[in-house]
C-alpha cells in the first residue's frame, strides 16, 4: 500500500508527541582536558523558554518542508529549541564535515533555518532544504555527502582528535531515504568536547540536511532514541508530504 500524504502528516504528529527520549538524557559537561565519548548514561540539565514562530524560507513547491522549532527534538525531555534565523542559504558549507555548500554540488534552490538553544550555551540546530534539477542530480549530491563523511576526520584535522561514526539508516515512507551519523572533536582552546549529529533525507529531487551541535562529554541516548533519529524521521515525513502534495 502506498504511503499517503495524510498518513505522513499523521506520522509527524505521532513522532512529535512521543517526545525526544524516555529519560532526561543529555550530553554532560566534561572536566577540563577530557575528550568526548559515545556512551550510555543519564543527565538532567534544566532548560526553560518557549518557541515563537518566525517567517521561514520556502521553496515554492515545498511549502511545508521546514520543521517548526517546536518539532525539533531537544537534547532532553525538557529542552525546547527557539526560532533562529531563516534564509535562502549563506553559501557556506553546512556541517563540520562539509567541504562546500549544496549549491556548489548542483542544487538550484536552497533554504535554511536555524534553531537557538533555550539557555546561554553555544548548542545549536539547523535544517537546510535543497532542490536539484532532477532525481539523478540529487542522487549524485547524495554520494558527495557520503564522501564528505568518509573524509571528515581529515577535514577537521588530526590535532582536534576527531571521531567519525558510521552511518545509521532511518526508515522513511515510500522512496524517501534517510540516514545520520555522529562526529565528535575537541576544539582548540576549549575545555569541553563537541558533538555534531548530522542527518540527511532524500526524496526525488529534494535533499534535506540536518545538524544538531552541542558540547558534552557523553552522548547519552538509547539506540534509536537519539534526537537526530527523530529529526530525520520528522524531516523525511514533512518532505514526503510536501513532495506528494506537489505531485498530486
Amino acid at each position: 500500500m502506498r504511503f499517503t500524504r495524510a498518513a505522513a502528516l499523521l506520522a509527524v504528529a505521532t513522532i512529535a508527541l512521543s517526545g525526544c527520549t524516555s529519560k532526561n538524557d543529555a550530553p554532560k559537561k566534561p572536566a577540563a582536558g577530557t575528550s568526548p565519548g559515545v556512551t550510555i548514561g543519564t543527565g538532567s540539565p534544566s532548560a526553560t523558554g518557549s518557541a515563537s514562530p518566525t517567517s521561514t524560507p520556502t521553496l515554492p513547491d515545498i511549502p511545508d518542508a521546514f520543521l517548526p522549532a517546536g518539532l525539533v527534538p531537544g537534547l532532553n525531555a525538557s529542552w525546547q529549541w527557539q526560532d533562529g534565523t531563516s534564509s535562502h542559504g549563506d553559501g557556506k558549507p553546512f556541517g563540520v564535515c562539509a567541504k562546500a555548500d549544496l549549491a556548489s554540488i548542483g542544487a538550484d534552490k536552497v533554504g535554511e533555518r536555524t534553531y537557538f538553544p533555550p539557555d546561554d550555551s553555544d548548542d545549536s540546530a539547523a535544517q537546510l532544504v535543497a532542490r536539484f534539477p532532477d532525481a539523478k542530480s540529487a542522487a549524485q549530491a547524495w554520494s558527495v555527502l557520503e564522501s564528505w563523511r568518509s573524509r571528515c576526520a581529515a577535514t577537521i584535522g588530526a590535532a582536534l582528535g576527531p571521531k567519525v561514526g558510521s552511518e545509521t539508516a532511518v526508515k522513511l515512507p515510500d522512496k524517501a531515504v534517510g540516514r545520520w551519523y555522529l562526529v565528535s572533536w575537541n576544539p582548540a582552546g576549549e575545555e569541553t568536547g563537541r558533538f555534531e549529529a548530522f542527518g540527511m533525507v532524500r526524496q526525488g529531487s529534494l535533499i534535506s540536511v540536518l545538524r544538531i551541535t552541542n558540547s558534552g562529554q557523553d552522548y547519552n541516548y538509547p539506540r534509536g532514541e537519539e534526537p537526530m533519529t527523530k529529526m530525520v524521521q520528522l524531516a523525511g515525513l514533512r518532505l514526503f508530504a510536501g513532495f506528494g502534495k506537489t505531485q498530486g
